[in-house]
């Protein structure tokens, strides 16, 4: 299967239903928003976007009250102003320990996944990245993100 072709129905960590798994994307620019949302919609998932740490909180807070939490949130980790993403993926964590968070970055390397695994991320996306990329970490942590955090 390649990377654009939908995904099959994967079973979400915070509502265990098999209905399309939920993706939130925190990114402070619009085009990239724009973009991973187009590449998750294609994956078959379900987007959505915030554009600061406090977004993203109370996003996946009201998310995880109402029992439709995201499967994986890809959380850049460069937000302005406001909470960082590191930041803003610890407050998340409180909210949800067992959160499968991707961290993004144009300071990442591929081969800093073993540091992002130890500070509680559930995977690495460097940017620029791919829709190859993105999908093949999703479908990564959608896997494995249990047993990582």
């Amino acid at each position: 299967m390649n990377a654009i072709e939908t995904a099959p129905e994967l079973k979400t960590a915070s509502t265990g239903s098999t209905a399309e798994p939920r993706i939130l994307i925190v990114d402070d620019e619009q085009a990239m928003q724009v973009l991973a949302s187009a590449i998750v919609r294609k994956l078959g998932y379900s987007p959505a976007t915030a554009s600061s740490g406090e977004e993203a909180i109370e996003m996946f807070r009201s998310a995880h009250l109402e029992g439709r939490g995201y499967a994986v949130v890809v959380m850049d980790l460069a937000l302005p102003g406001g909470l960082s993403g590191l930041e803003a993926t610890l407050g998340i964590k409180q909210i949800d320990g067992q959160a499968r968070v991707i961290v993004s970055s144009g300071y990442l390397e591929q081969n800093a996944r073993p540091a992002a695994l130890e500070h509680g991320f559930a995977g690495i996306l460097p940017k620029p990245y791919t829709a190859d990329r993105l999908a093949s970490e999703l479908r990564w942590v959608m896997k494995h993100g249990d047993s990582a955090s």
